[in-house]
């Protein structure tokens, strides 16, 4: 019953929660919840008691677990089994471990990693956090091949991530198109969907999430820091477990929400709500030629729609395209640019 206990204290860090309503939320009578406060300081949690205020939690151990996250979690499919690590290469290899040993029986498996020496970002670039700092995250889904459905996922995690952040702090969070989280235009996470090709029409796909909690400004590259944030520098202090509980909750939500039919609609409104790409100039590559325009839709399948110098509309599918310039100057495109100037 420890997780019952911590997760109670968790939610009310720093003030006080008295002995009669943890005892309630807890389900423990007096002498076990003290034998479980105890417990808890022997982990490294860090416990204040007020004689007449009741217990606060100061302090919390650096590390994620399982047995924390999956508590009571109010999931039907995302979340029932929770898997956490100290480090890793990266997540998303130990979820396709699970999906190639256990077949379907996977699906929805969730995956945490405090440190991952081989993270990974969109087309290859790499993901670096200190040991302790994010939510690295990884959920197996047995779902219909194809890669529409890899676009409409990365889409749906997007959703479910910005809402997980939200319920953790007083940010407004967007969605960068087609993969990044964003807090006053700069990134704070990402998603990665891999979706690798199966002789039949279901198999595993694989979420990567990745949210910066902690980091402070040194910990990111200097060229890129003026882009870039973690939730603290926004001045969001979270609890890295209750985010991670809101991540598994809020993507086995969405997920319900958006499948069945006019699912892919409901979650196409929702991503473009919170779409901060709409209405700007882009760079884009697709099919190994550049093209600029102005972005003014996404499709069913969370592909871009720009209008282009001439008028004309395309469609830019979201796992073929790459961005490589955010906002340039209309009076200077053509329709198609000659300069790649670097992914951003």
């Amino acid at each position: 019953m420890l997780p019952a206990v911590s997760l109670a204290l968790r939610s009310r860090r720093r003030q006080p929660v008295p002995w009669a309503e943890l005892a309630s939320l807890s389900g423990l009578p007096p002498k076990r919840l003290a034998e479980a406060v105890e417990a808890l300081g022997r982990r490294g949690f860090v416990i204040e008691s007020h004689p007449h205020l009741g217990l606060s939690l100061v302090n919390v151990p650096p590390d994620l677990d399982e047995a924390e996250i999956a508590w009571a979690l109010p999931v039907r499919r995302v979340g029932q089994r929770v898997t956490c690590v100290e480090t890793t290469t990266s997540t998303n290899d130990l979820a396709w471990e699970a999906a190639e040993k256990e077949a379907d029986a996977s699906d929805g498996l969730a995956v945490f990693a405090d440190h991952q020496s081989a993270g990974r970002g969109r087309r290859g670039s790499r993901w670096l956090a200190p040991r302790g700092t994010s939510i690295l995250c990884s959920v197996v889904l047995w779902v219909p091949q194809g890669a529409a459905g890899a676009a409409l996922l990365t889409r749906t995690a997007a959703i479910a991530a910005a809402e997980a952040v939200e319920d953790q702090s007083d940010l407004a969070v967007g969605i960068k198109w087609p993969n990044d989280l964003v807090v006053e235009d700069r990134k704070v996470g990402g998603i990665l969907v891999e979706a690798r090709h199966q002789p039949r029409d279901v198999g595993p796909v694989v979420i990567g999430v990745g949210i910066n909690c902690s980091q402070r400004p040194e910990a990111f590259p200097p060229g890129i820091r003026p882009r870039v944030a973690s939730l603290a520098m926004l001045a969001a202090e979270v609890d890295r477990t209750l985010l991670a509980r809101s991540l598994l909750v809020r993507l086995d939500q969405v997920l319900a929400r958006t499948g069945g039919a006019g699912g892919a609609a409901r979650a196409r409104d929702e991503a473009a709500r919170r779409c901060r790409t709409l209405g700007r100039w882009l760079s884009v590559v697709e099919g190994g030629t550049p093209y600029a325009g102005q972005v003014v839709d996404l499709d069913a399948e969370y592909g871009l729609v720009l209008r282009l110098p001439d008028g004309t509309l395309r469609r830019f599918p979201a796992m073929t395209t790459h961005v490589v310039s955010d906002g340039a100057d209309p009076g200077q495109s053509t329709g198609k640019t000659a300069e790649n100037r670097g992914r951003t």
